[in-house]
């Protein structure tokens, strides 16, 4: 097979940076380091502000004009280079050309249009810059040459629930270092927008995330539809955040008696997922005891291991209260569960994802051997219509982080999850082998080629 010519090279080199690809990327880089330098919008994308520089003083209207292999703005190139999360030398050379290229015209607001399953995503420089570079200096660079903080995403619809997310917001409330986030929200983003992407950073155990949000009139009484119309606030005591969290959503109007979609309320959450402290402050702030019943004293027992009357336990309840254990990984909880005659296959918690597969997909292989050991289905399938061992496989590579799942993180900093040895335990739990390699990290793969699958495609 040909070699690729050096501007094939190259154009490989700069989707890899910035699609994330950064083993391919570095791996190019070192076989030929001069491709870093190939032309203007690879330097752009590699940080080289020296060759930046020349280009430019050469031609100054090469800030605004489009090119490349993706046929976008210099800037787009640059501020979507993953080399900002992955290297500080480059990170360095890149916030230059950033510079550099707003002073000589580029567009702050500079965006391209990625579809996805059916939907339209508005991708801006800033969107790059805060919510997957977290890079706070790119970050100011870009509002104080006028980014839009709505990603020009339009007015909100809720209604349609249309343009409500914005890509900057919503995925820079992912990251604990939260400068980014706040100069973001200081920037004015719909009202709507902030009490929407409220619920992404309620997705992790950050505190001054959620904080920054309160501050910023977030609205503890958000709910969302596909969330079984739960509120915010219902949210933040089923995942046990922190009792400042939940104080300040209170102190902001929070209604400590608000009911979902089924007629549970916020108490009936910190009773039965476990939350001693949180259901005391609750009560404290008027919750109304009576909604709690004994299966919800039941289920909070079996979670925290503590005493209480064995009773019959509605199906639902003790999905939503099996899976958040499976995701977290509460081996003795799960146990204490199953015990109990929660169904290890139910979905009528969470999203319909069955508890294997949220244990599978955050890689904790304890959890899914207590599971399959206890009757969970090797062959039910999630909501993407994956099986248990395909949900392992896709997690090992893209379940960035534990609590959140997916999000602006590169594959390679997943450091939580027993992947590999989670996947050889369902093979040999009898989980049907995929047809091919597609996906996964180099261990999973390792661990599948062991089992004779053919072929070897990296996600």
């Amino acid at each position: 097979m040909l070699k690729p010519n050096p501007a094939e090279r190259a154009a490989l080199l700069v989707q890899a940076a910035c699609s994330g690809d950064m083993p391919h990327a570095r791996g190019l880089l070192a076989d030929e380091p001069e491709l870093g330098t190939f032309d203007f919008f690879t330097a752009c994308a590699m940080g080289e502000a020296d060759t930046v520089a020349k280009h430019l003083a050469a031609d100054s209207q090469l800030a605004v004009c489009k090119g490349g292999p993706d046929d976008r703005e210099p800037i787009l190139y640059a501020c979507f280079s993953r080399f900002l999360r992955t290297d500080a030398d480059r990170a360095a050379g890149i916030g230059r050309i950033v510079k550099m290229l707003l002073d000589h015209g580029a567009d702050p607001n500079s965006h391209y249009t990625l579809e996805s399953e059916g939907h339209s995503f508005i991708q801006t420089s800033l969107y790059a810059a805060a919510g997957i570079a977290n890079n706070a200096a790119l970050t100011r660079m870009l509002l104080d040459a006028g980014a839009d903080p709505n990603d020009l995403a339009g007015p909100p619809d809720l209604a349609t629930w249309s343009s409500l997310g914005t890509e900057a917001l919503y995925h820079a409330s992912e990251f604990h270092h939260v400068a980014c986030l706040r100069m973001l929200l200081d920037a004015g983003p719909h009202p709507l927008r902030i009490s929407y992407c409220f619920g992404r950073a309620l997705d992790f155990d950050n505190a001054p995330a959620a904080l920054l949000y309160l501050d910023h009139g977030a609205d503890p009484n958000f709910r969302i539809p596909w969330f079984h119309n739960r509120t915010h606030l219902h949210r933040a005591v089923m995942y046990g955040r922190a009792p400042e969290v939940i104080q300040c959503m209170i102190e902001r109007g929070g209604d400590v008696n608000a009911t979902d979609d089924s007629g549970t309320s916020v108490y009936q959450f910190a009773v039965r997922s476990g939350h001693p402290q949180l259901a005391i402050l609750l009560e404290h702030h008027g919750a109304r005891v009576d909604t709690a019943t004994d299966a919800d004293r039941y289920l909070g027992a079996c979670v925290t291991g503590s005493a209480s009357p064995p009773v019959a336990i509605p199906a639902d309840a003790a999905a939503d209260v099996l899976c958040r254990c499976a995701q977290r990984g509460d081996v003795a909880a799960i146990r204490r569960l199953l015990k109990a005659g929660v169904d290890p296959n139910a979905t009528g918690g969470a999203d319909g994802t069955p508890p294997l597969h949220w244990a599978c997909w955050r890689g904790h292989a304890d959890a899914a051997r207590v599971l399959v050991e206890h009757g969970a289905s090797l062959t039910q399938t999630n909501r993407y219509g994956g099986a248990a061992l395909g949900t392992a496989i896709h997690g090992s590579f893209n379940c960035q982080d534990v609590e959140g799942g997916p999000t602006m993180k590169l594959p390679e900093e997943i450091t939580h999850g027993q992947y590999p040895q989670l996947v050889e335990f369902l093979i040999n739990a009898g989980a049907k082998l995929p047809d091919k390699i597609s996906g996964g990290t180099d261990a999973v793969r390792e661990v599948l080629r062991h089992h004779e699958v053919a072929g070897d495609n990296p996600a």
